[in-house]
């Protein structure tokens, strides 16, 4: 796993993750944290979430994220509970054993293009009885808001000999048997796992605004293109999705934005 361009967007990504946040609720409801435990953030971002657990629990809470931007970010805020830590960490290297009562995993895990490396480690940091969970975007048609901007870029002529090397960065299994598959490999017993399609009413900025601060990051990546974008390819993406998204919007400038999300708990 990369740094996807998370550490430049380190600032507005709070305000901007609008969806995230939202998801990130249920995901906490789910898990039930208690007073005591200690718990990972694993891609905690800016440390939003990560501040918030650790009000929860008077236990050790542990932000990791790859992102250098997102570390600083998260240290840095005036707001952190004293039982709240960041390091920068990448997922596929983690070296935790049995530190654990819960691992937390927030729109993060459809990052992870070798899961089963990710989740070993995992297994590994979580005492015995513990439990991790994921929520993250899932199946080939997460967001199909995003699909279609992202078939502008396909089709039009400015773009598409650039666009057609880029090398898809993101997980995105198409059923719950796929994911409860990947983490019982792995030794856990998965407790919960449902596919839900949730949708929202955003304005067509705030569409743009979700868009950039989680997929843009990888599909504007050089590291995922065998031909570098250079600024022009840039531009003209970013103005081919705010044209889609111009297109999905009402006359009253609204979108519809819809959301296939995987909300999973796992124990050891």
């Amino acid at each position: 796993m990369v740094d996807n361009g998370f550490s430049a967007r380190a600032k507005e990504y709070e305000k901007d993750s609008l969806v995230q946040k939202n998801a990130s609720e249920e995901l906490l409801s789910l898990l039930s944290i208690k007073g005591s435990e200690d718990v990972l953030d694993l891609g905690c971002g800016p440390g939003h979430v990560t501040r918030k657990i650790a009000r929860i629990t008077r236990g050790r809470v542990v932000g990791a994220d790859i992102s250098e931007g997102m570390i600083r970010e998260a240290s840095s805020a005036e707001n952190n509970p004293p039982n709240a830590v960041y390091q920068v960490k990448n997922a596929a290297d983690l070296r935790f054993e049995e530190e654990f009562d819960v691992i937390f995993c927030n729109s993060t895990f459809q990052w992870f293009l070798s899961p089963q490396r990710v989740l070993k480690h995992c297994y590994s940091a979580l005492r015995k009885g513990g439990r991790m969970g994921v929520q993250s975007p899932a199946t080939s048609m997460y967001c199909p808001n995003f699909v279609a901007a992202i078939e502008k870029v396909k089709r039009d002529p400015d773009t598409r000999h650039v666009f057609k090397t880029f090398k898809s960065p993101w997980l995105f299994p198409e059923s719950t048997d796929e994911y409860r598959k990947l983490f019982e490999e792995c030794g856990f017993t998965v407790a919960h796992c449902s596919l839900q399609k949730e949708t929202g009413n955003y304005r067509a900025g705030q569409v743009y605004r979700i868009f950039r601060s989680g997929a843009e990051n990888g599909y504007l990546n050089s590291n995922f293109y065998s031909i570098t974008p250079d600024e022009a390819y840039i531009e003209e993406f970013r103005r081919l999705v705010w044209d889609s998204i111009m297109e999905q919007s009402d006359d009253n400038g609204v979108v519809l934005l819809e959301f296939t999300r995987i909300y999973l708990v796992a124990e050891k």
